[in-house]
């Protein structure tokens, strides 16, 4: 009785508390998100938190970290002179590591969801600021860029984007057994994802567009001349329609490098890649098409 008395009267020993820092979770976090999210997404993740998030809160306790902490960061952030679209990426991807935690019961609340309760924060995004963001080229331009794009390798592939209104990564993942010359279609099943493997599109459907006279014929004389180099090397023609110079998928990065250059060149204001998507969409509505069309 005496031994079992002191055995119930023994001090229980406690397990050491382990403090885990936002850094410490956002490593776990990114390496697990990986495999769950598009790369593009995670891609903005890492950005988001590793370059703006952990350089200033990092070293702090996960489970310490307060709504003050985010807001402060985020008026910082406008401060330094970034636009209220990035601040907003940066507070969407540090909202999405400390949902997460929550889920996994790391912290008990997100302190970055709907910072401001309402009222304009440093991350606010007016109309006005999305219809500065979503741009379309009007007529007179368009025809300015396609016609000082018409010695350029790509030149097809600005009037795929235009005159169908598909996404760049739709159009970088099309194939020629895909379009229908004759028929003047063409079938888009799949977009190309970072590592320029091919995904599903954003909608998760198959849809066929139209093809413009001006595109056939772009696209025609595209492939005349690629399966000619084909037969002059001894090599299978490359069953992408838009590819590099090397034969490989195109990169969207680079892309809109020259993209941009070719604005400068056509003496154009600043447009975006998916301008060229905008101005279908535009001219559709203008038309009479449904909202919901392409």
């Amino acid at each position: 009785m005496a031994q079992r008395k002191a055995e119930f009267l023994a001090p229980v020993p406690v397990a050491p508390v382990t403090v885990m820092t936002l850094t410490e979770y956002a490593d776990k976090w990114l390496t697990q998100t990986k495999a769950t999210v598009a790369q593009r997404t995670h891609k903005n993740y890492t950005w988001s938190i590793k370059s703006h998030v952990l350089p200033t809160l990092g070293a702090k306790p996960l489970a310490e970290i307060t709504r003050g902490d985010v807001v402060r960061l985020l008026k910082e952030k406008r401060a330094a002179g970034l636009g209220k679209n990035t601040v907003r990426l940066i507070r969407a991807g540090f909202s999405a590591l400390l949902a997460d935690a929550v889920d996994g019961e790391v912290i008990t609340v997100n302190v970055a969801l709907k910072v401001g309760n309402g009222r304009k924060t440093a991350d606010s995004v007016s109309a006005a600021d999305r219809r500065e963001k979503i741009k379309a080229l009007d007529r007179a331009q368009l025809d300015t860029l396609l016609t000082v794009a018409q010695h350029d390798r790509l030149h097809p592939l600005w009037l795929f984007l235009a005159d169908t209104g598909c996404g760049p990564s739709e159009a970088f993942a099309i194939q020629w057994e895909n379009v229908d010359l004759v028929a003047r279609t063409a079938t888009i099943r799949q977009a190309l994802d970072l590592d320029g493997t091919t995904k599903s599109t954003k909608t998760k459907n198959t849809r066929r567009v139209d093809l413009s006279a001006r595109l056939v014929a772009a696209l025609d004389a595209a492939q005349l001349a690629r399966e000619a180099e084909a037969l002059a090397s001894g090599r299978e023609a490359n069953a992408l329609v838009f590819a590099s110079v090397f034969g490989t998928p195109l990169d969207i990065d680079n892309v809109a490098k020259i993209f941009k250059r070719l604005l400068v060149r056509a003496g154009l204001p600043k447009f975006s890649l998916y301008s060229l998507r905008h101005s279908w969409a535009s001219y559709a509505l203008a038309a009479g098409a449904p909202i919901h069309a392409g």
